[in-house]
């Protein structure tokens, strides 16, 4: 365990999940006791020199997450006086930790203390947990004072604990129930209580993180508008997909090539962008390579009018689609070309 050396504040945001659950009968489901368990585990093993407000704005697993908690959650954030804490760390279910940190990423990118939030792998009360690991991590990494902004930190399976950048994380795999980093490279680790830093092109450095100057601060306006997302399979039949006057746009997701189907009929992506765009709704397409030669699949999907969203998440794109289309403070087409929490990764370094 590292050494403890100041006396710090930190503010507890409880939004339920496998965190914040207890088991019975065989079924995990939310439990505002199980929450609050948390930190008696943590004062218990690692003292009480860390304060803890908590306060709970709503208690849902994550899966049943809709747009509408984002505001809830993000209604709570705006009365928070910054100053007053050294850092935040938000409680949250594993299923949509990845969607629920990019929005937070690009909402609270600039703040001037670290947000952090955490999941668990199994219910607290569980052997197997590593809720309370992911808890205390978060903990020193906010004792640290070393980087401002937002993050997600879970330990894998190899007992490591993994910083990811809350615009880079992607959803955890069905098997092992581990997340992963957009472009394969995560933020950092901390390890023995200790937070260190990947060095790598693809990283923003610690100063680049801290940087004083004011910089884009998102407000919704509204919660209106969704976003349609597509995921690409063989045989997926354009025709099922039924647009209404809510859809603000569509995020249709890539192959890895970024190429999509181009067959005939409602077999055709280039025949739904041009269903869409009689509807006067955008299609972007996610994630696009910057490339000197397309497949001819993919010039056929541009030239119908899909917008490329170049090396980004489709967890980020979708959270940012969602904002870009609930705000009035600027064009939607240039907030999705503006690159806010590093959510957009530089061209790929080997090529």
């Amino acid at each position: 365990m590292a050494e403890r050396e100041t006396f710090v504040k930190i503010l507890v945001i409880l939004t339920g999940g496998t965190i914040g659950s207890k088991v019975s009968e065989k079924i995990i489901n939310v439990n505002p006791a199980a929450a609050y368990h948390l930190i008696k585990l943590y004062q218990d093993r690692y003292g009480t020199d860390t304060e803890f407000e908590v306060i709970h704005p709503m208690n849902i697993l994550s899966e049943n997450l809709i747009p509408a908690h984002w505001k809830i959650l993000y209604d709570t954030l705006d009365t928070v006086d910054f100053d007053v804490y050294d850092g935040i760390i938000i409680t949250h279910g594993s299923d949509t930790l990845a969607y629920t940190a990019a929005m937070t990423g690009f909402c609270y990118a600039h703040t001037t203390i670290p947000i952090i939030l955490v999941a668990s792998n199994y219910a607290i009360e569980d052997a197997r947990s590593n809720g309370l690991a992911n808890f205390y991590n978060a903990v020193c990494f906010i004792r640290e004072k070393k980087a401002r902004g937002v993050f997600a930190i879970f330990q894998n399976h190899r007992k490591e604990n993994v910083v990811y950048l809350a615009t880079r994380i992607k959803e955890a795999d069905t098997y092992l129930d581990q997340f992963s980093s957009y472009g394969g490279v995560d933020f950092g680790r901390v390890v023995e209580g200790k937070f260190k830093r990947t060095d790598h092109v693809q990283n923003p450095t610690l100063e680049e993180l801290n940087a004083s100057e004011k910089k884009l601060v998102i407000r919704n306006d509204t919660w209106e508008k969704n976003i349609l997302m597509i995921h690409p399979y063989p045989g997926f039949d354009y025709g099922s997909i039924l647009l209404n006057d809510q859809t603000g746009a569509v995020l249709h997701c890539t192959y890895h090539s970024a190429t999509v189907c181009e067959g005939e009929g409602k077999y055709s992506a280039s025949e739904f962008v041009r269903r869409c765009k009689a509807r006067g709704i955008e299609v972007y397409a996610c994630s696009f390579k910057q490339t000197d030669n397309l497949y001819a699949t993919s010039a056929e999907f541009l030239r119908a009018g899909a917008i490329p969203l170049l090396n980004i998440s489709s967890e980020a794109a979708y959270a940012k689609l969602i904002l870009a289309y609930n705000q009035r403070s600027m064009e939607a087409g240039k907030f999705m070309n503006t690159n806010i929490f590093y959510e957009v990764l530089p061209n790929r370094s080997w090529e």
